[in-house]
């Protein structure tokens, strides 16, 4: 017996380590992050179906509804997110909404549970009422909260629950995109501030083990399609320092309107279930004109690099998506705007391909190439994680043409945004 505890403990003494418990972990914690994305995917369908009485897109949703019902649906969901709010903040953490960034930049890697599960069902009712916010915000929290209960339950050290955490997260983003380099990366780059082996290597797995698992639903391939997009001409770099300078400029401004809208928010004297209401009602409006402000902007963009656009129409919903996303979380909705990011860098750059052609038509600027670029742009303007953005992109789109030009646009905006606006998205007001 004393040999085999002897054993026992020295396997345990040489996984550690070696870093084989934390692959172990990461294995885990990437079926977790799958399972529970793919369950949040489908609670999220439910909850739109019970809503809408449709299914679809939310786009098509929204655009097969009368009027009454396009003001009607993102009031009531707004009503009862922050119904849930409120009762969110009676427990431990509720008031100050901790979330995952949080827990592993500062603190000791515990989420509370009852307060983030309340959460997470407030915005479900937000993301699945036609608000201007993505689900994937919440996918990365459920997955984050579920790893953090375990590893407490386990009583682990904070600064290992701190890594599983992060893993959760990764798992989450990459389940929600089917891009398990880029959510590795968006954890290592933008929250943990470190590229080390110790975290990169099990942030990796768990993304990784979490998309093979969401692959069961959503298939392997890209999630933007894209035409096959050539760089022949060597002209073509001035036009891409160009727009990584003006999405370096734009990606500030957009954080600087989110910071305002909170404020202006901050002044309306309401309970936080008729203000919730009004910021859906506000989205609704918008909806009248633009049904395509509705949900994350995912089938627009999609869109956009498939189909042809008509100039005015992308710079209204441009224009209308910005006021619609300011509504949103200005009001206090809680869920993720990274694919709103993507749709406004997606328009932005297929305005700034169009006025390429019409100003300079020998160039034959195509304004999907541009808009496709400008995504990975205005994504490194709003996180300050160039590398993560590239490679964001080009997971999402498997188009290998649109490396170099994502390095030269996304380097600028990244840096070019840092220097106008020093916080990032991501870090706190």
């Amino acid at each position: 017996m004393p040999c085999r505890i002897l054993t026992a403990s020295a396997l345990l003494t040489f996984s550690r380590r070696h870093g084989i418990d934390a692959i172990c972990w990461a294995i885990l914690i990437g079926l977790i992050g799958g399972l529970s994305s793919a369950a949040y995917r489908e609670a999220n369908i439910w909850l739109t179906h019970s809503l809408t009485r449709t299914c679809g897109d939310i786009v098509a949703i929204a655009e097969s509804l009368d009027g009454f019902d396009r003001l009607l649906i993102p009031t009531l969901g707004g009503f009862f997110a922050g119904i849930l709010l409120t009762i969110a903040r009676r427990y431990p953490g509720g008031k100050t909404g901790q979330d995952y960034l949080e827990a592993i930049r500062t603190n000791d890697g515990a989420l509370p549970f009852r307060a983030t599960l309340i959460r997470l069902a407030s915005s479900l009712f937000s993301v699945s009422s036609g608000s201007s916010i993505g689900r994937e915000g919440g996918m990365v929290q459920l997955s984050a909260m579920l790893v953090s209960v375990l590893g407490q339950k386990g009583r682990m050290a904070p600064e290992r629950l701190r890594l599983l955490v992060g893993c959760g997260g990764a798992a989450g983003l990459a389940a929600a995109y089917n891009t398990p380099l880029a959510g590795a990366l968006f954890i290592a780059e933008i929250v943990s501030g470190s590229l080390a082996i110790e975290v990169l290597g099990p942030l990796i797995i768990a993304a990784f083990t979490s998309t093979l698992v969401v692959r069961h639903w959503i298939g392997a391939s890209p999630i933007f399609t894209s035409r096959d997009i050539m760089l022949t001409q060597e002209v073509d770099l001035i036009p891409l320092i160009v727009l990584g300078i003006l999405c370096g400029v734009l990606a500030p401004m957009f954080l600087i309107g989110l910071k305002w809208s909170r404020k202006a928010f901050d002044h309306v004297h309401l309970p936080t279930p008729l203000k919730l209401a009004l910021g859906g009602l506000g989205i609704g409006l918008l909806s009248l004109k633009t049904p395509e402000v509705w949900g994350n902007g995912y089938s627009v963009v999609e869109s956009l690099l498939s189909q042809p656009q008509d100039p005015m129409q992308v710079a209204m919903i441009l224009g209308m998506k910005i006021l619609a996303t300011f509504l949103a979380v200005g009001s206090g909705a809680i869920g993720g705007v990274f694919t709103t990011t993507l749709l406004l860098g997606a328009s932005s750059g297929w305005l700034f391909g169009s006025a390429l052609t019409l100003l300079f038509p020998s160039i034959g600027a195509d304004p999907v190439y541009f808009s496709a670029v400008a995504m990975g742009a205005f994504l490194a303007g709003t996180s300050h994680a160039p590398i993560m953005a590239i490679l964001m992109i080009f997971e999402m789109t498997l188009d290998s043409n649109l490396v170099f030009p994502l390095i030269l646009s996304a380097l600028i905006a990244g840096y070019l945004s840092r220097i106008l606006h020093p916080r990032s998205i991501y870090q706190k007001k």
